[in-house]
């Protein structure tokens, strides 16, 4: 699987006003250089509240940083390295970095550790970010390489864990659950087909790149399949027509398509697809799908196959590339949760409103300022997640949505807040954090009575 990084913005200013050299320390020894990091973040407000006023500001500014370590890891080859970590990065008003502090995902040798500190230090000191604003700032980076990590052995009844424990077991018919992740497997090894009662079978975070027909032929009960985080491609994918396997997880391989063969598992009811490079996906014949994951799959369009999933009950887009949502997901009608969060949506389409069992709609990380006034027709939703995005009044339609009890509009830019959402008598929770009227002057503002009578009210409201 490829690596990429995903960039987090925030800005601050507590760092010295002059440096020589960028600073590159191991978070675990942030104490040994008498540095404070609880301290440094206080005083670094985030990048959507600092520019609360100017959305589109914040969002040029992660572009920037994103396009600049995307140079960094090709020009280092970090895919070379068994190697993970998320950075906070402490910047001048120069735009040179002061400290860049480094937190380490799985096992990471020391040697490893030294080569690539050595490697972000000559990155910084050519790196400079490119700001007009008189400001200190800092910025997050996590970049998720092929990290070597520790095993998670599971336990539980009828589970054998190991290879050898697989091959000495006197009762394979009591075995139901085989737990065979991290183990460095290039090939499913023979000895899952001693287990007639097969039931779940985990083969996830190994290299294989073949999965065997044998596996739906063989294990006639076995209903759960995860190859997680492997190297399958498109033509390496092979299945039996079956009428037992029920939930399949692909996500993480080197997938541009779904295998046509997965189609053949006619009672497949949860697809997780997520984490490939997909160019397209026809999902036609898989009608009793209720649970599909495509996150994170550089998808530049919903697949128009979705809308033929009747039955589906929970839709994940997320970190996807979507612009728009396709109006025939209005059809879903069983659709109880759909996740659209960090794409680029300017808005949503009114059929969604069709949507009458949609109980939690997540859509936070997008472009969104406005929303369909035919959304309150819903009726059964509970919680809705718009953070992150353009709004600068609440919407009239939320006034309306009497069954929410959960509104997240942090990070957003709004200047007013609706007295009309004191007509939600379910709301139990209301975010509004990092939002002009929740900064400075904003706080004693009209909006401050409508919030003390939500919370009179016993309504929570994080602001």
């Amino acid at each position: 699987m490829r690596s990429y990084p995903l960039l987090l913005l925030i800005f601050s200013g507590l760092c010295p006003d002059s440096f020589s050299q960028t600073k590159v320390i191991d978070m675990a020894d942030t104490s040994r250089y008498g540095l404070n990091v609880s301290e440094l973040e206080r005083n670094y407000p985030d990048v959507r509240q600092l520019f609360a006023k100017q959305p589109k500001v914040g969002l040029e500014l992660t572009s920037q940083s994103l396009k600049q370590f995307q140079a960094f890891y090709k020009q280092y080859d970090l895919s070379g390295f068994k190697v993970g970590f998320q950075l906070t990065e402490f910047f001048e008003p120069t735009g040179e970095a002061a400290y860049a502090l480094i937190e380490w995902f799985g096992v990471t040798p020391d040697s490893t550790k030294q080569t690539v500190v050595k490697l972000l230090a000559d990155y910084y000191h050519t790196m400079r970010m490119n700001i007009t604003a008189n400001i200190r700032f800092r910025t997050s980076v996590m970049y998720a390489g092929k990290f070597v990590e520790k095993r998670v052995v599971r336990s539980k009844p009828g589970a054998i864990g190991t290879l050898e424990t697989a091959h000495k077991t006197t009762r394979p018919d009591t075995v139901k659950i085989l737990y065979f992740n991290q183990l460095g497997l290039t090939s499913v090894p023979d000895v899952v087909y001693r287990f007639p009662n097969l039931a779940e079978l985990d083969l996830s975070k190994n290299n294989l790149k073949t999965l065997p027909a044998r596996l739906t032929k063989d294990l006639p009960k076995l209903e759960r399949l995860s190859f997680l985080y492997n190297a399958l491609t498109n033509d390496s994918v092979f299945f039996m027509p079956n009428k037992h396997l029920k939930a399949l997880n692909i996500q993480g391989n080197q997938l541009t398509s779904l295998p046509a063969g997965v189609r053949r598992n006619r009672r497949l009811e949860s697809l997780w697809l997520g984490n490939n490079r997909l160019k397209t996906a026809d999902f036609r014949g898989l009608r009793r799908l209720t649970d599909l994951n495509i996150y994170n799959a550089e998808l530049t369009a919903c697949p128009p196959s979705v809308a033929k999933l009747r039955r589906l009950k929970v839709l994940d887009l997320y970190y996807n590339n979507l612009t728009k949502l396709p109006a025939s997901l209005g059809r879903l009608r069983r659709l109880e949760q759909l996740a659209v969060s960090h794409n680029k949506l300017k808005q949503l389409p009114e059929q969604l409103s069709q949507l009458r069992r949609l109980q939690v709609l997540y859509a936070h990380h997008n472009e969104i300022g406005t929303l369909p006034a035919r959304f309150d027709r819903y009726r059964s939703l509970r919680l809705l997640d718009l953070g992150y995005n353009f709004f600068s009044t609440t919407p009239p339609v939320l006034d309306r949505l009497y069954t929410l009890e959960e509104l997240d509009l942090n990070n957003n830019n709004l200047q007013e807040l609706s007295p009309g959402l004191l007509n939600l008598s379910n709301l139990k929770k209301l975010y509004l954090r990092n939002n002009p009227i929740t900064a400075g002057q904003g706080r004693m503002g009209s909006f401050t009575q409508t919030i003390q009578q939500l919370e009179a009210r016993k309504t929570e409201v994080f602001h």
